[in-house]
């Protein structure tokens, strides 16, 4: 098995090293060395935080073996890398960044252990700077598949040019205005689900601001088949011809002109033939292990003021038009 280099096992040690006779975080307090640690130390609920990441971390790595714990331990240390990068500034800042970055971090570390190791890292884009009165600062997260089991590079590709399509239109130009003061500022995240042992589903959470009269975000979703290497549309899941397209424009129709009532959105939205337009675009579907998750995004079926609009669909009433041999069963 190949040997982990000196500095990833010291860090991958300091890490995951359990703290909880103390009741601290995860690694020696007093070797604190960094705002980031000494504002973990601090804090009895980052220090929790710390310690349960820790061992939903080491729990994993001992189910695992040669090239598996390999990539997961050198993961963690890129995420302990760009935790560190990111969450910077005034203490209030910090500890904002870390409760975020951790509880991400946890839950798509359980997510990895559901089953077999699927090889997912995550790798960031950060960077804070000015240019002429706009300060800016992005904080972009996004997953690469980095197993040997399929062909992943078409679906990396598109998170990554993804990725730095969003860095390059959130970094202010010479024609952004820069004469006015202003604060710019792009933050992402991504959520990993499994629908299914042949699966990920993989959220992207996206926010940001430049210039304008507000902000713009929302989610993004994407089902990789982990047999394939490919991302998956949502014909792919369902049996061939259009019979899902049209149960689930009508389930989508009903629950979405209930909740126009109180949350009024854009009545020629549910026309059938624009709703089921809107329905193949394979962003809104947020596969999970029991049911599916329909995300609208603000001007997707409603106004900005509206915000996002959600439904949920249970796999028992989507399950007989599954395909046999499909990502999700």
């Amino acid at each position: 098995m190949t040997r982990l280099p000196a500095a990833v096992a010291f860090l991958v040690l300091i890490a995951t090293a359990p703290a909880l006779a103390q009741g601290g975080a995860s690694f020696d307090c007093a070797k604190a060395s960094s705002a980031v640690e000494r504002t973990i130390c601090k804090n009895s609920e980052l220090a929790r935080a710390d310690r349960e990441m820790a061992a939903i971390y080491s729990a994993l790595a001992a189910k695992l073996a040669g090239p598996a714990k390999e990539h997961l331990a050198r993961d963690q240390v890129r995420w302990i890398g760009n935790r560190n990068r990111a969450c910077s500034g005034g203490a209030d800042a910090i500890t904002d960044c870390l409760k975020v970055r951790y509880d991400a971090r946890a839950a798509n570390l359980k997510v990895l252990a559901d089953g077999i190791y699927p090889f997912i890292g995550e790798h960031a884009v950060y960077k804070a700077g000015k240019v002429g009165n706009i300060t800016y600062s992005i904080d972009t997260r996004y997953p690469q598949f980095e197993g040997a089991t399929a062909d992943f590079s078409a679906v990396n590709r598109t998170f990554a040019d993804d990725a730095r399509k969003s860095d390059e239109d959130s970094t202010p130009k010479a024609d952004s205005g820069v004469e006015r003061e202003q604060t710019w500022s792009y933050e992402q995240a991504f959520a990993l689900r499994r629908p299914s042992t042949n699966a990920i589903a993989v959220a992207i959470d996206f926010y940001g601001y430049s210039g304008g009269a507000h902000g713009f975000g929302g989610t993004a979703c994407v089902l990789v088949d982990l047999r394939t290497g490919k991302a998956v549309q949502p014909g792919g899941v369902f049996a061939p011809g259009d019979a899902w397209l049209k149960l689930v424009v009508g389930i989508v129709a009903a629950d979405l002109k209930k909740q126009f009532v109180k949350n009024p959105g854009f009545d020629d939205a549910l026309e059938p033939a624009n709703l089921a337009k809107t329905l193949r675009d394979p962003s809104h579907y947020c596969w999970r292990a029991d049911r599916l998750e329909l995300i609208f995004n603000a001007y997707d079926v409603g106004p900005y003021s509206a915000g996002a609009y959600q439904v949920v669909v249970p796999y028992g009433r989507l399950r007989p038009l599954f395909r046999a041999d499909g990502p999700i069963t």
